[in-house]
């Protein structure tokens, strides 16, 4: 549905005898979360230098300006479609020791691409690029939006408690040929079960897609014609904006009478692999949690 996800699509394609109890959630390591025209940013050294990036559960690859790459002084290679060949102006680079606050992260490979014309016509933020979900793997992440903390634990090894109502992660495909990406159980739409992606990068509150308007009891609000711009979105899209009585989350209520959005013509769709996808508006009044290593998600 994102900007990146549609812009690097092209490249991705017994019985038990006793249960173990799950332990405590671990220890995390912090870092200040800054907001990048609406989208949680993430001050970066990488390779001594700083960048800025934004945290991304909507690609599993980490990526970089063109520029910021060159300057930081990674060593850059091609990147090889399904025949084999270089795909043009697609290369990726590794960089180690990536440190955002405390954390520590071994280390991470970007893709790299010049996005400064998407930049300069605003369609993607300015910053130097993204951190995505695929850096996280076994960890618990922790995305406080109203602290402004950002949290993330040493790599899992065992299973770590559910503290209360927790969805179920998926990472599926965004659509047949898309990356995967972060979806999970859990959300409610006026009270009706819906499974979305958690969309770091999408800054409205829930799209519903046109293949879940009527499983959830939508159609007379998928008929407004009043749209909204959504400048990070497929390059800049307009959706459709009605309102929904309640978005929830388990048990819990997160707002009412709150925007709720469907696809415009230029959307791209997931072929009705999920119903919808969440975004900062909704998310950004909480704590959000994603545990990569048990694929558990919650918010507090």
């Amino acid at each position: 549905m994102r900007f990146l996800a549609s812009f690097f699509a092209c490249i991705l394609f017994g019985t038990a005898v006793s249960v173990a109890q799950p332990a405590a959630l671990p220890s995390p390591a912090h870092a200040t979360l800054s907001m990048c025209d609406g989208l949680p940013c993430l001050d970066t050294q990488v390779e001594g230098k700083h960048v800025r990036l934004a945290f991304d559960t909507g690609n599993p690859n980490s990526a970089l300006n063109l520029k910021a790459a060159e300057a930081l002084g990674l060593k850059l290679e091609a990147v090889n479609g399904a025949d084999g060949k270089p795909i043009a102006g697609f290369q990726k680079g590794t960089a180690t020791n990536v440190t955002v606050g405390d954390i520590v992260l071994p280390k991470v490979t970007f893709l790299v691409v010049d996005l400064s014309s998407s930049i300069g016509a605003k369609t993607f933020p300015d910053i130097d690029g993204t951190l995505a979900y695929g850096a996280f793997k076994d960890r618990i992440v922790q995305v406080d939006y109203p602290a402004s903390v950002f949290s993330v634990s040493e790599p899992l090894t065992a299973a770590a408690a559910c503290p209360g109502f927790c969805g179920d992660i998926a990472l599926i495909t965004f659509g047949h040929r898309g990356p995967p990406i972060v979806t999970t159980t859990g959300f409610t739409v006026n009270g009706k079960p819906a499974v979305v992606q958690v969309d770091t990068m999408f800054t409205g509150t829930l799209l519903v897609f046109p293949t879940s308007v009527e499983k959830l009891g939508l159609t007379t609000e998928a008929q407004s014609k009043d749209t909204q711009y959504f400048a990070f979105t497929d390059g800049g899209v307009d959706m459709f904006r009605a309102e929904a009585k309640e978005q929830g989350f388990g048990p819990k209520t997160l707002t009412t009478k709150a925007p709720l959005y469907f696809a415009g013509p230029k959307v791209h769709l997931p072929d009705g692999l999920f119903d919808g996808t969440v975004g900062a508006d909704l998310l950004g009044s909480h704590k959000v949690t994603f545990d990569f290593h048990d694929n558990k998600f919650w918010l507090d």
